[in-house]
């Protein structure tokens, strides 16, 4: 009973063993069989080989991550389909080109646009002031001195008119010039030959002069010659036109030769003086257009054009003053001390090649601009930009009309060049032929991994 016993058992035990070692040969058997995601169907190529379209595939790579490179077509570890680098999209013949598939291009949202050759022009908008004309102003003083008897025009503000009546003043020495030019007027009108009339006339001449030169018109003269009586006080005139400011005299006040008494500024015109920004002076230039606004009277406009730009510069708003000349007045509405906003239309530029200004990448000490070869390529090209205007930059150099230019995405499109031209460095271009990327200097170039190939039991595995 108990031999029976074992013998059971024992057949017990020949039974499992034998299905626990079938079981272990067919999951054998089965791991050896490749995984049909990555299995290579009849049309796949493999590294090296032609692909169906003729071109020659050097690996695969992930579509979302460059550094997961495949020495064969199947899945990437997110589940997406590997995407082949042709050798024709890179090496050494095509060196700092980038391949995109055309599903990255358009998740990444990839957007070109033309060179094109255009004439740049700006509008520059900025903060004016009114001040008096310079050239217009005039200071009042006298050529002797005495007391002030009479002021005439005698609060600022006060519009004089040329050889309008401004003071009566009293001088000690224009009195005693008085009476030597009557003196000597009687000698010449006495002595009208011989030596002693030449001297008299010389006298008299000379005694008119002074006269003359302390500001005393050819009326006053005439009046003295005609009553023969000297005149205590004598009548100074507005030598010009133009709104009295600064009066520095009251009836009274002793003044002396050469003092300052009051400004006359001519009112006929005034000025507007606009600072101009430092980088936008290469627009603004004598006669450029100028629009003026004031901020009382919206809505109205005046036109004008810049007669000088003054030549320092504020050290601390960096900005240069251009000086608009408008009429001036009683009648408009310009007043020196106010403020205006002045629009000038700078100068038209001389056509050239632009793009927009988003399709320039700065990197602090270059300009690069990535250019679209066609089909899913792309290059990044070192430029040299010129003047920018309404969201448009010259291209000076590295550009001609008609490339297609990235405006949009560039950045990443930038980025996948640098990181191939780092594995390119790394890998010395013979693991996978990788592509070469142009460097760009002041932008880093290590990538965050090498790239890897995995063997055949790693690919399986994925």
């Amino acid at each position: 009973m108990n031999a029976q016993r074992r013998r059971q058992q024992l057949w017990l035990l020949l039974l499992l063993a034998f299905f626990t070692t079938g079981a272990f040969l067919i999951g054998r058997l089965s791991s050896e069989q490749p995984a049909p995601d990555h299995a290579p169907g009849p049309a796949a190529s493999t590294p090296g080989e032609p692909s169906a379209e003729g071109r020659q595939i050097l690996y695969w790579r992930a579509p979302m991550d460059p550094n997961e490179t495949y020495d064969r077509p199947g899945k990437s570890r997110m589940g997406m389909d590997l995407v082949p680098v042709y050798a024709d999209e890179g090496g050494a013949s095509s060196e700092g080109v980038v391949a995109i598939d055309p599903v990255t291009l358009q998740n990444i949202g990839v957007r070109t646009t033309p060179v094109t050759v255009e004439a740049l022009e700006r509008a520059m908008r900025t903060t004016g002031r009114f001040e008096m004309n310079e050239q217009g102003a005039y200071t009042v003083s006298l050529k002797v001195g005495g007391w002030v008897e009479q002021l005439f025009v005698d609060y600022e503000g006060a519009i004089v008119r040329k050889g309008q009546p401004l003071l009566a003043l009293y001088s000690p020495e224009l009195v005693s010039t008085q009476e030597e030019y009557l003196l000597a007027l009687r000698n010449a009108r006495r002595l009208t030959e011989g030596p002693a009339a030449e001297d008299a006339r010389r006298l008299l001449e000379a005694a008119r002069r002074r006269l003359a030169y302390w500001d005393l018109t050819e009326a006053q003269i005439q009046h003295l010659e005609a009553s023969g009586t000297p005149q205590r006080t004598l009548t100074f005139y507005a030598p010009a036109s133009g709104e009295m400011m600064n009066k520095h005299v009251v009836e009274g006040q002793q003044v002396a030769a050469g003092q300052a008494l009051m400004d006359l500024v001519d009112i006929s015109k005034i000025w507007l003086i606009a600072d101009v920004y430092e980088q936008d002076l290469g627009w603004v230039k004598t006669g450029t257009a100028a629009r003026i606004e004031l901020p009382y009277q919206p809505g109205q406009t005046w036109q004008g054009r810049v007669e000088h730009i003054y030549y320092m510069l504020d050290p601390e708003s960096r900005t240069a003053r251009a000086r608009i000349v408008l009429p001036g007045g009683k009648q408009t509405p310009f007043k020196p001390g106010m403020y205006a906003t002045v629009y000038l239309e700078g100068t038209q530029t001389a056509p050239a090649a632009v793009v927009p200004e988003e399709a320039v990448l700065r990197t602090g000490e270059e300009d690069v601009v990535i250019v679209s070869l066609g089909g899913g390529r792309f290059q990044p090209r070192t430029v040299r930009t010129g003047i920018q205007a309404d969201g448009k930059v010259q291209i000076l150099e590295g550009l001609q009309e008609g490339d297609l230019v990235v405006t949009s995405a560039q950045f990443l499109i930038d980025s996948e060049a640098r990181l191939k031209g780092a594995l390119g460095a790394m890998t010395g271009g013979h693991d996978h032929g990788a592509q070469a990327a142009q460097s760009m200097p002041g932008m880093p170039m290590t990538p965050e991994k090498p790239a890897q190939v995995p063997q055949k039991d790693d690919l399986h595995n994925h």
